[in-house]
């Protein structure tokens, strides 16, 4: 535990999950779904700040306000990427003025919806037209939210890394140093302004400390800021457990977090807290959960350790007869949940058991070839290149590859990966026909099997029964069982045989080596590849 916690893949692999929620992308989406070149920072702020265990605080409280907290520190700056992330269309001189203030409207929507999603589980949309239908949000609550950020724009700013001793530009929220009128608008009609608004937060998660009040705090310990510190005050809102949203924040993140872990969270609705949510299986332990996340100085690594190192998580996948009768959803946790592995995890183990994978961290997205079916026609500013190549530049981890919204790469959306057009707190885990196909028919997948043949050859010599047990040890964790050993061995005989009379032009290794690839491709197929159970 201890060695994963402190690996450099641990925020790859759980910055892949905050990545969901942040609906990042490297493009804008939408129509033109222009390309973002200097996005990719925020990505490493988000893997940096996990492997560096900055506590969840200080983590939420830069993303939505890192240049007013320490403006000096590009991973603060590229923090706010953040609130860029969200699908958004170029403003060119042809829009009309309508159209203008649709599109900036719909992203003040989005980030005061994303963030009330993302760290608060709290649904805030339909807040926009009319008072919560179910939870205690009016419209004014909203409205005062939005002030935060009225006067935002999404640029490219210009910061020092001293640590590289480089100036780098990072995708980020600039900000006026004045606040801009905010108003309440009748139904969300942008030309009906009821009444002018000041900050505010929502009110049913306030007690004895004023949206004034942090405020003031913020232009006191910045007294000659160049933006109008209202994110600030937000943020200062949002994660105090004393007086503002701060033990919600807590309660979400720890659902979250367990969520990943067993496969469903607490409650099940992680991005909903709300009346309609799913009411928690165990309140009490999500409220120690939490209370000892937040004594514990908000650290994401402390509350992993403690959750791994339970009985309950340490349980195994054994069914019972007499539990199923009665919980027949586990919802009471008496036995471990199989889980499948997510798209990206799934792609990065082939690389890694076909020992191509390539660990360069952080930097530009790698843009890995898409089969030209795949690439429909579409009016993007930015198509997605027809002629990009395997290779070993695209063999690194999945959390590194170039995500373009309207183009989807196909081995990651038949095993669900979100499309980022909206914050997604829990991916759907489908079993369906052409993941299967995916892995028998994607060049990935069989350019991959063929390393993996390689990989087994220099490996193991010129013996199949060697082939086969590295092949399901480095596959599965295991040696083959003596009915399973007899199986590989008749299936490599048989494609040996079939390739030899299909294509008599292959010399001898030539033949060894597909018909060892076909055994590959197939041990990448399996329940027990694809599962963790």
């Amino acid at each position: 535990m201890d060695r994963l916690l402190a690996s450099p893949h641990y925020g790859e692999r759980w910055g892949r999950h905050w990545l969901d929620l942040a609906r990042y992308s490297e493009t804008g989406g939408l129509e033109t779904d222009s390309e973002r070149p200097n996005a990719y920072h925020y990505r490493d702020f988000v893997i940096r700040t996990l492997n560096s265990d900055l506590s969840y605080q200080t983590f939420a409280r830069w993303q939505i306000a890192g240049d007013e907290f320490e403006p000096e520190n590009p991973l603060a700056v590229a923090a706010t990427g953040f609130l860029t992330s969200a699908p958004n269309e170029m403003l060119m001189d042809k829009h009309l003025e309508e159209e203008r203030l649709r599109l900036r409207y719909n992203q003040l929507d989005d980030m005061a919806v994303t963030t009330a999603s993302a760290f608060l589980g709290l649904t805030l949309g339909c807040a926009r037209c009319h008072d919560h239908k179910f939870d205690a949000i009016p419209t004014r609550d909203y409205y005062r939210l939005q002030c935060a950020f009225t006067t935002t724009a999404s640029a490219d700013v210009k910061v020092k890394n001293e640590a590289q001793m480089k100036e780098m530009t990072v995708l980020a929220i600039t900000e006026k140093p004045q606040p801009a009128d905010t108003w309440l608008l009748a139904r969300g009609d942008f030309y009906a302004k009821k009444e002018k608004l000041q900050l505010g937060f929502f009110t049913v998660l306030s007690s004895s400390k004023t949206p004034e009040e942090y405020l003031a705090a913020a232009r006191r310990e910045v007294p000659a800021a160049k933006t109008t510190l209202q994110r600030r005050a937000l943020a200062d809102w949002m994660t105090d457990a004393d007086h503002g949203a701060g033990p919600l924040l807590a309660r979400v993140m720890v659902n979250r977090v367990w969520q990943h872990h067993f496969g469903e969270g607490l409650s099940r609705t992680v991005s909903d807290f709300g009346v309609r949510g799913e009411p928690p299986t165990h309140p009490e332990l999500l409220e120690y959960l939490a209370h000892n996340f937040v004594a514990g100085g908000w650290q994401l690594k402390r509350l992993h350790r403690l959750i791994v190192t339970s009985s309950v998580y340490m349980q195994d996948d054994a069914a019972d007869e007499v539990r199923t009768q009665v919980d027949p959803d586990n919802r009471l946790l008496w036995r471990r949940r199989p889980q499948r592995l997510e798209a990206e995890i799934l792609r990065d183990s082939v690389l890694a058991v076909s020992g191509t994978l390539n660990l360069k961290q952080f930097g530009p997205p790698f843009k890995p070839p898409i089969p030209a079916e795949a690439i429909v026609a579409r009016n993007t500013k930015d198509p997605y290149p027809k002629d990009a190549k395997d290779t070993p530049a695209t063999r690194r981890r999945t959390v590194y590859m170039y995500h373009k919204r309207v183009t989807q790469h196909p081995l990651m959306q038949a095993f669900d990966a979100p499309d980022a057009s909206l914050s997604c707190g829990r991916r759907n885990s489908t079993t369906v026909a052409p993941q299967a196909l995916a892995l028998l028919n994607d060049p990935f997948a069989r350019d991959r099997a063929a390393d993996f043949a390689g990989r087994l050859i220099a490996e193991t010599g010129e013996k199949p029964e060697d082939w086969i047990a590295q092949g399901f040890r480095l596959a599965i964790s295991r040696p083959p069982s003596e009915q399973e050993l007899a199986a590989s061995l008749a299936f490599l005989q048989q494609q040996h045989e079939r390739r030899a009379s299909r294509d008599k032009s292959l010399s001898a290794d030539q033949v060894r080596q597909e018909s060892l690839a076909d055994f590959c491709q197939a041990l990448f197929s399996l329940n027990e590849f694809i599962y963790v159970d």
